[in-house]
Formats: structure tokens, sequence, C-alpha cells
């Protein structure tokens, strides 16, 4: 596969055709995607890449996005939550700034990635009250104290930035450590004091936690379902049986259609074995199994997470107003009715 055919969209027949076929009748008028990486030319340290499922990426700015939307989501008005590449040794201040000057607070809205050691509080609290910024993006790798497998929500979201959050109302997506994510009893009290020490901060946990498998999420809810201020992302989820018992365990309303665009473009499929997941893709990529003798015709992961929504939804019953609201009205409620 070439490296311009990353995209899998419905500029190619057999995509057109699934949509057509399985998904026009599921996916509302409106997407808002609430969990998008934006990453503008020289973001990526000259002579590197980002890794796309296999496919280098030196750059996926909002006009990419903007051509991209109406060819995954034919005939439906979109929208977005964008962020950039929250890694250490990318452009951190040019990443921000990119998402700040050129979101336009009607279609797409930014998050401020957040490292916790930035010396300059005061000009974070700028920054943030500037109303360029919907909220933060944090991210484990940014925590440089101790190893990555230690890390912790903490430590990720010190007392000084969640201040300023709480102070703003703003949104949080959070990609929670520590191996075990939403299944490690640290995480989530530390996610519950989080929530009900910051009452006006909006959590969002991206992936639901990371759970892409039954057993990381099963049980896992049940002292986070009452919390107010916490909400979970759907982004690169595959697996319907989670986000079925997600639905079934939350209410509608705290659900949030995401993707992880650029990733969810590119061919791929999320897989469960034996309590474990893994990608698997036509392309060599090390976080995937690779189909190297390509006995598999993919499509993208975004269209497989919209297979597992729609069955999801179908199993736990789901209005059409509950998805609806699941794929643009809880998103907007979070912004504010902007969008």
């Amino acid at each position: 596969m070439k490296h311009e055919e990353w995209r899998e969209t419905v500029l190619q027949e057999r995509n057109r055709r699934i949509f057509a076929e399985e998904l026009d009748g599921f996916v509302p008028g409106r997407v808002f995607d609430a969990h998008v990486h934006v990453f503008d030319p020289g973001v990526v340290p000259a002579g590197e890449s980002f890794d796309c499922a296999g496919h280098p990426l030196a750059s996926y700015t909002l006009d990419d996005l903007a051509a991209d939307l109406p060819a995954v989501y034919p005939g439906r008005e979109t929208g977005a939550l964008c962020f950039g590449l929250p890694d250490p040794r990318y452009d951190f201040q040019r990443n921000n700034q990119y998402l700040g000057d050129h979101c336009d607070r009607r279609r797409f809205f930014a998050l401020r990635l957040a490292d916790p050691d930035e010396a300059d509080r005061e000009a974070v609290r700028r920054d943030l009250a500037s109303g360029r910024f919907a909220g933060i993006k944090p991210y484990p790798d940014y925590v440089r104290t101790k190893p990555l497998a230690e890390v912790e929500v903490d430590d990720m979201l010190p007392a000084w930035l969640m201040e300023i959050v709480n102070d703003l109302g703003l949104l949080v997506t959070l990609h929670l450590p520590r191996p075990g994510r939403l299944a490690d009893p640290l995480n989530r009290a530390q996610v519950i004091r989080l929530c009900r020490r910051y009452p006006r901060a909006k959590i969002v946990l991206a992936h639901i936690g990371r759970a892409y498998y039954l057993r990381a999420v099963v049980g896992n809810l049940d002292e986070l379902k009452e919390l107010p201020n916490l909400w979970y992302d759907l982004a690169m989820l595959n697996h319907r049986e989670v986000i079925e018992y997600l639905f079934r365990t939350v209410p509608a309303e705290k659900v949030l259609y995401g993707t992880d665009i650029p990733l969810a473009l590119a061919p791929g499929k999320s897989v469960e074995i034996n309590h474990q997941y893994s990608y698997v893709t036509p392309v060599p990529w090390k976080l995937a199994i690779c189909d190297a003798t390509h006995r598999v015709r993919f499509t993208s992961f975004l269209y497989e997470e919209l297979r597992a929504i729609r069955d999801a939804a179908a199993g736990a019953k789901l209005s059409t107003a509950a998805v609806e609201a699941v794929f643009h009205g809880n998103v907007v409620r979070l912004l504010g009715g902007a969008c």
C-alpha cells in the first residue's frame, strides 16, 4: 500500500459501499468527533515522522481534517475537538499555537497540550483564559520524574493546573496512565478524587479509560458512573461488547463519539485475544499484528468503530435521540452549545 493511499474513506468504492449499506442508516445527520490529533508541519522533528498505523506522516493539518470529514461521513454536518501530538520530543509550543490560532470555535475547537512542568504558570492561565482553548490534554509521557509505567493521574494533573481548569470550567481529556488503565484501582481512586475536588472541571476519560477489551471495563465503571463531571469518549474502540457494556452502565449523555483521527483513518482493526487487545494492520506497525500475507481486505479503524457503536447501541436499546446525543449533542453541551 502506497503512503498516499493510507486514508480509508468513501473515495474508495469499497468504503463507499460499506457506508451506504451498513452505516448510512445509523450515523446521524450531525457528527462531532471529540478526539482528533492535528499537527502542522514542523511539529515533528526534522527527519522524523508520526507513525500512523504504519504510514509515516509529517503533518496532519486542519485543512486535511476539513477535507477528510466529508469523505468519511458523506452528507453529514461535521465538527471536531482537536489537540496536538502529546510527545515530549515534538514541538509543544508550535502545536498549541497552531491549534489556538486556527481553530474557529464554531466547527473546530482546540484543547491545549498540558505539561505539568511548565514554568510560567501565569502564562498557562492567560493562555487558557484567552478563549482559544476549550480545555487541556495531559499525557503520561510529559511526566519526567518517574518511569512511564509508574506515572499517576496526580502527576499528570498537578493542583496548580487543575485550579486553573476548575476556575475556568474547562475540559480535560485524560489518557489514563499505568499498565492497568481503567482496571487500576489507583487510577480510579485518583479520578474520583479529581472529579470531587474540582467540580467545575469536565473530565473526559479517553478511550473509555483505555478499556479496549472486555475484562478491562467490566466492574470498573461502578464507582465512577455517578460522578456528575465525568464523561467517556469512544476513540479507537472497535469492540462492540465494551461499548455496549458502557451504554448499559452509564447514562448515554455521558458518552462522546471520538475516533483518534488521523490514526482512525488508516486501514486496520482492534481485536481482543485472550483478555488482551492488539491491532491488526496490512502494513507493519509497532502496536500491531501485521497481515503480511494480505489475506484480509481492510476498511478503516473508524468504520470498524462505527460498526461496533451501531451494534452496541442496538444491543443496549439506545433510542435514536440517545444515539444523536452521543454523536453530537453531548459534546455540544460540554462546549457550551457553541457548535
